[in-house]
């Protein structure tokens, strides 16, 4: 290291548990690797994600986090599912933790279409049960790059340094208790809704097939995901459509979106 990186360094870990951490952190952050915008987010459990801190430098790349994200969104959100199943802890790529077509996705095109995130590289730091916290570090059209092997190498020199300092720093917040599955208790409450808002009783299996499409899996995807064979995967897809009077992935979106602010206040078990 440089003897301005052990100073970035020591200052963020001077910082440790205070409400400059994280600007600390990215100041550490952009010594191993330069970025256009940061955002921290912490999941924990089911429940809305946080934002504990986001800074650009170019294009307001966050300008629909609050509106959209953060009022149902993330239910579709790769890094969001990474966090429920209880991913491994390290640094990724969005597409590395994606659906196999989730560029091909409504909700991709939707959020990431409009937000102008040209490529992304995450930190992530699974802690016991519950939580997890993410630093994602992204280029836009400010600089017009995605990120080089270079950088990605540099960066993932620093990963445990990274990571015991989001340790550290999260230590003391501890953990809830566990809670239910998110995906049953999603599959459960849309039936609900659906049932509720439109008169459309959707059973179990349509249900999942409509939440595995609109998070961007394909039908071999969804049928390893659900265990039944993609044939079967396209005979519940048609049936969601014409229970719901829909020709496109873009009209479930269209019909599933609003409700989505609903199935994120699911109560733990």
């Amino acid at each position: 290291m440089a003897s301005d990186e052990f100073e970035s360094l020591a200052e963020t870990i001077a910082a440790v548990g205070t409400t400059d951490f994280y600007e600390k952190m990215e100041s550490y952050l952009r010594g191993c690797m330069d970025f256009d915008n940061i955002v921290v987010i912490i999941f924990d459990g089911t429940e809305t994600p946080s934002v504990r801190f986001k800074r650009i430098n170019g294009p307001n790349v966050f300008k629909y986090i609050e509106s959209d994200y953060l009022t149902g969104a993330y239910v579709l959100d790769p890094i969001y599912h990474f966090h429920l199943e209880r991913g491994k802890s390290g640094i990724y790529r969005l597409l590395d933790v994606a659906p196999d077509q989730f560029k091909r996705s409504r909700y991709y095109e939707w959020y990431y279409g409009r937000i102008g995130i040209i490529d992304e590289i995450s930190v992530v730091l699974t802690i016991g049960k519950n939580m997890t916290a993410t630093i994602s570090m992204g280029k836009d059209s400010s600089s017009g790059d995605m990120f080089s092997s270079k950088a990605d190498t540099n960066l993932r020199k620093h990963q445990s340094i990274i990571m015991a300092l989001l340790r550290a720093h999260l230590a003391p917040s501890g953990e809830l208790p566990a809670r239910k599955r998110v995906e049953m208790s999603l599959t459960e409450s849309l039936i609900s809704a659906m049932r509720t808002r439109f008169d459309v009783t959707l059973s179990s299996r349509q249900a999942e097939v409509a939440l595995l499409i609109l998070r961007g899996h394909s039908s071999p995807s969804i049928g390893l995901n659900l265990g039944i064979s993609a044939q079967t995967v396209k005979v519940f897809r048609k049936q969601l459509y014409r229970k719901c009077n829909l020709s496109s992935q873009a009209e479930l979106f269209a019909l599933m979106m609003p409700i989505f602010e609903q199935l994120t206040t699911i109560e733990s078990v």
